[in-house]
């Protein structure tokens, strides 16, 4: 924890940015590092769940948790619908790391950029094992270059499409309804941080959050470093995006959070139709002030 807090108190200052920037790739990878110390990695095979991990800011120690022991299906920052046509998309089996339903990634571009900002577009597919895809989704990130202080973002626009038939987008029931638990309606963009961030907070634009569900256009999660600074994840939801402002769902103890999107009621999308998402992940070495960040959501807001 020590060491995580020296560094963020470090590129808090403004420091230039760091010589030596450069792209690493794999056939399972993209990532942005920083003399020798990642920025962020992209994560991709074929039949799992793509995602990002580690996140850091200008290649400090990661703020994402993969994999974590309680919860191995959680994957840093990454998507996943709970049940699709009553079929298990969410949790995994933890020696196989697969769900009984299938997310497929069926084609990929990676574009990464000299100026050290990258475009990377994928179709998914979602199917029962050994059967025809009953959901295609249209994923386009745009992960901007790193600021001077080591700020960045990541903008994420999926499309959902229903195939021939309809598709009904479903969540564990929440309290009120049949067999309905407190722990209910997750499901969608998710973000699990390192532990070692438990102690930070989080906010919106009416100052500290602690209900586990409330509507909001951004959420933010920080928290103090060492000499009195501070850093924040922030995630914005684009005023597009579908069944916006969603409730959000917060886990203090892990730490997690997630816009959850069919929180108060599932989704069926009619066969042939479609329904976009549409957020911004940013990642600043610096405290997560409502009017600052109000002001970059009304930006983001007003992209077409």
């Amino acid at each position: 924890m020590t060491a995580l807090l020296l560094w963020l108190a470090a590129a808090s200052l403004g420091a230039e940015p760091a010589q030596g920037t450069t792209w690493t790739q794999t056939d399972r990878s993209l990532a942005l590092v920083a003399d020798g110390r990642v920025v962020w990695q992209f994560n991709h095979e074929e039949d799992r769940k793509p995602y990002f991990h580690p996140l850091t800011v200008a290649g400090g120690p990661a703020l994402t948790d993969f994999r974590p022991k309680d919860h191995p299906w959680h994957r840093a920052l990454w998507f996943s619908w709970k049940s699709i046509n009553h079929v298990l998309y969410w949790e995994e089996d933890p020696a196989t790391a697969r769900s009984p339903g299938v997310t497929e990634v069926t084609s990929l571009t990676l574009t990464p950029r000299p100026d050290h900002s990258a475009r990377i577009a994928l179709e998914l597919s979602y199917h029962p094992p050994g059967q025809p895809a009953v959901l295609a989704e249209h994923r386009e990130l745009a992960v901007s270059a790193p600021e001077p202080s080591g700020a960045y973002h990541i903008d994420w626009r999926s499309t959902f499409t229903a195939g021939a038939s309809d598709v009904l987008l479903d969540r564990t029931p929440i309290q009120g309804e049949p067999e309905g638990v407190g722990w209910g309606g997750y499901a969608g963009l998710s973000l699990r941080l390192s532990p070692a961030l438990k102690a930070w907070r989080f906010s919106d634009r009416d100052g500290p959050v602690k209900a586990l569900w409330k509507r909001a256009p951004w959420m933010a999660f920080g928290g103090p470093v060492e000499g009195g600074r501070s850093a924040s994840v922030v995630v914005f939801e684009h005023p597009s995006s579908f069944r916006h402002p969603t409730p959000w769902y917060l886990i203090p103890d892990m730490p997690y959070f997630s816009p959850a999107v069919i929180y108060e009621s599932p989704h069926t999308i009619p066969a042939g139709r479609s329904l976009t998402l549409r957020y911004r992940i940013l990642l600043q070495p610096q405290a997560a002030d409502a009017g600052a960040i109000e002001a970059l959501w009304k930006a983001y807001a007003g992209e077409p």
